[in-house]
């Protein structure tokens, strides 16, 4: 068995380097990455090595996780979206996305779904600025009783060996929601942007990395005709919504101009609010996207109501000047005091950690 092999991952080639385990662990890695392996002429773009002192099944499984995150971070900055998520196709390229977070059906369904589709990937979803998507057919990651770490298989032992055409496509972005609360027959609901965005940026990878990440995946959603939210109990009544799905009209995605945020406006005036420094922000017709860099990642805040007014207004403006900037948007309120209205929302977003207040005078 070969101590280094080269794999394809989300559009990375990683070098798997084994040399410090013995033969029988270089089998067992050989044969749960078959389906992964690169054997084209690039150069590896990094190296993953297996953990000398764990024991196999534990190595293994952690190899998966080594190889993925070596994989995402050197894309990290490119213009793809990374999302956490599985991906079937049809013999023409076409991709159905499948994301919901770790440990919710993700895997399940498209176990399920390998029955008639091939196997993209069961971890993370490479879409480029065109749609087109970078397969992992990394091992699939089992949970098998009185065992534990999860054990690795190949796709291959799944979907029966299904080869993927040479170019895909991202048709449909389904967020998955399985429950037993679900209705009893499987429910497709049409997300908007602003919706799509809350659910699906926790699980993208690197989501303020690369440019004007919320245009780019709004112009993706654009072309897939918008995200959906399927609503289920069992798999196996997914196979028709999913066969719909799949016959979804490609279409062009739109071009992009990117904008950088507007400057924060700092100001000594007391009493002023300015806004506090994000990565971008995305007007969705009554509402706006807000995206912030956070310690463990990107993080989307939808501003509905007054708050894209509140927004726009708290560029080292006080109180009272977005107090009249609200009422000249959207008029004086049915009940309450405008003021304390204003101010509450203002505070929201200052807890939120959208907004900052300069100190009052003393």
């Amino acid at each position: 068995m070969p101590d280094r092999f080269l794999v394809s991952a989300v559009g990375a080639v990683i070098e798997v380097d084994v040399s410090d385990r013995d033969p029988a662990f270089r089998a067992r890695a050989d044969d749960a990455w078959a389906d992964a392996r690169y054997h084209g002429d690039r150069a590896a773009d990094a190296v993953t090595a297996a953990r000398a002192h764990l024991d196999d099944a534990a190595a293994l499984s952690m190899l998966s996780t080594d190889v993925t995150t070596t994989a995402l971070a050197h894309r990290r900055g490119d213009p793809v979206w990374m999302l956490h998520a599985a991906g079937i196709a049809d013999e023409e390229g076409r991709v159905v996305v499948l994301s919901a977070p770790s440990g919710t059906g993700k895997t399940t369904a498209a176990r399920h779904l390998s029955q008639r589709y091939a196997y993209v990937s069961d971890e993370t979803i490479a879409i480029g600025a065109d749609g087109a998507v970078d397969p992992y057919r990394k091992p699939l990651s089992i949970i098998e009783p009185g065992s534990e770490h999860k054990a690795q298989l190949a796709l291959s032992s799944i979907d029966g060996g299904r080869s993927l055409p040479a170019s895909l496509r991202a048709v449909k972005i389904v967020v998955l929601d399985r429950s037993p609360d679900a209705p009893e027959q499987p429910l497709l609901e049409d997300l908007d942007v602003a919706e799509a965005l809350q659910l699906l940026g926790p699980q993208t990878s690197y989501l303020c990395d690369g440019v004007a990440p919320l245009q780019r995946i709004d112009a993706l959603l654009r072309a897939t005709g918008g995200a959906v939210r399927l609503r289920y109990r069992e798999v196996a009544g997914i196979d028709a919504i999913i066969d719909g799905l799949m016959r979804t009209e490609i279409r062009p995605v739109p071009a992009i101009r990117p904008r950088s945020p507007a400057p924060v406006a700092a100001s000594s005036r007391p009493g002023a609010y300015q806004r506090s420094e994000i990565v971008e922000e995305l007007a969705l017709g009554t509402r706006t996207a807000v995206l912030r860099r956070m310690p463990t990642g990107g993080q989307v805040h939808v501003l509905d109501g007054i708050g894209p007014t509140l927004w726009e207004a708290a560029h080292a403006h006080t109180l009272e000047e977005i107090v009249a900037a609200v009422i000249a948007e959207h008029g004086e309120p049915g009940t309450g005091d405008a003021r304390e209205i204003v101010r509450a929302a203002l505070q929201e977003l200052v807890d939120d950690g959208l907004l900052q207040e300069s100190p009052a005078q003393t």
